[in-house]
């Protein structure tokens, strides 16, 4: 019974992980992707995606690893998971920032009086 709990404890880790992420991100990202998409629909799909993906990502790499990490202590476990859980998040992020850094454009530098 108390690897079910380790699971468990491991899985909700990493679930809180993500929403703690999204929580923070969500606003900023939506004002983003507002400007960025033709309409606030299309807005709307890409939040909603990217949300899932940021909750799928992190908790399925925390269930793939402990099914090939074994740990004799119960913290190690957890603690691993934890790492496990950031590191998805980070993928996650970086594959958004990727896709999204696409679409901003940074001012040119006039090329006048100097």
């Amino acid at each position: 019974m108390e690897n079910y709990l380790l699971l468990l404890l491991e899985s909700l880790t990493s679930i809180a992980v993500s929403l703690t992420v999204l929580y923070v991100l969500s606003r900023p990202l939506m004002d983003v992707l507002s400007r960025i998409c033709p309409d606030e629909l299309a807005a709307a799909f890409w939040l909603s995606y990217t949300k899932v993906m940021l909750l799928i990502a992190p908790l399925l790499l925390v269930l793939t690893v402990d099914m090939f990490a074994h740990f004799s202590a119960p913290l190690d476990a957890l603690r691993f998971s934890l790492i496990m859980a950031l590191g998805g998040v980070l993928i996650g992020l970086y594959m958004v920032g990727e896709r999204l850094g696409r679409f901003v454009t940074t001012p040119q530098k006039s090329r006048g009086a100097s």
